[in-house]
């Protein structure tokens, strides 16, 4: 990432939006650099830190907010809920499958791992599609999170069926560039939906790996409850097939505030003020939104 680039993302910081961060520039790179003491010290490989930024916003039509979100960034796998009991609202506009079982028992995950913004012009948009592409960094983000849910996978698979058809494919969205890959496996007939969810829940781009140790170490260190993000919604049919998101690129509104989770995978190539910059850039979109729509 360019300087140019690095200065224009902290122009459009969450405080110049009215947003609040939770975690401060100088706190958010220090847990970057927990982490990295935690992935020196041998206890994970990758760790996926987060954070929240929030804004008070008065009373809004939410489904109108989320149809601006989706028009502003078209997303594939993109949900609205209105839980009206809570005032609560869940405008996503995901890019991110989590997991889908299809009728033939055909078991997908698509997680995304690597970032980098959109370029001003067509030769520099070109040019950092490639940076993304080649990057050894995001290719060891991507690669760490691809075996971690080949193992899922494995544990609801038939041996010998799980494998990847697409590994580290850059798709390109409204703000973004992301790399993502494909892991598929044929489901165990004695296996149900639910289980298979059990399986690979929470999504693996989510936590980092090893899974379960790299949770208790965020839990450690992040100050505030993730809620819905980085969860999941989706669907389950009456035929046994599901498909479910990883909730990012989502606005929450609970009570006349709007909420955005946003975050990055720390490994042992991360630098702390980029690894900053690029939890900013994730948040864009929906900050955006929201400030469009007022």
């Amino acid at each position: 990432m360019s300087d140019e680039q690095s200065l224009q993302i902290v122009a459009n910081s969450p405080h110049n939006t009215g947003f609040h961060s939770e975690k401060s520039r100088e706190q958010y790179v220090r847990d970057v650099e927990k982490c990295l003491k935690y992935i020196k010290d041998g206890e994970s490989y990758e760790l996926c830190l987060t954070t929240q930024i929030r804004k008070c916003i008065g009373k809004v039509d939410p489904f109108r907010l989320y149809l601006h979100l989706r028009e502003k960034n078209p997303a594939s796998y993109a949900a609205w809920l209105n839980i009206s009991k809570e005032n609560l609202c869940i405008c996503s506009s995901s890019p991110e499958r989590f997991l889908r079982l299809d009728r033939n028992g055909i078991l997908e995950a698509k997680p995304i791992k690597g970032t980098i913004a959109r370029g001003a012009t067509l030769e520099e948009d070109e040019r950092l599609k490639l940076q993304l592409q080649y990057s050894k960094k995001d290719q060891a983000e991507n690669l760490m999170i691809v075996d971690l849910l080949r193992n899922d996978l494995g544990r609801v698979c038939e041996p010998g069926t799980v494998h990847v058809p697409h590994l580290m494919e850059v798709e390109s969205y409204a703000t973004v560039h992301t790399m993502l890959s494909t892991i598929r496996g044929k489901k165990q007939s004695n296996v149900s939906a639910v289980d298979c969810v059990k399986a690979a829940f929470l999504g693996g781009s989510m936590t980092g790996a090893p899974k379960l140790r790299s949770m208790e170490l965020l839990d450690s260190i992040e100050s505030c409850s993730r809620g819905i993000y980085s969860d999941s919604i989706g669907f389950f049919s009456y035929n046994q097939t599901f498909d479910l998101n990883i909730v990012i690129i989502t606005v929450v509104i609970h009570e006349n505030e709007a909420s955005i989770g946003a975050g990055g995978a720390i490994v042992a190539l991360s630098d702390p003020e980029k690894e900053y910059e690029e939890m900013v850039l994730k948040t864009r979109a929906p900050a955006n939104a929201v400030m469009e729509f007022q």
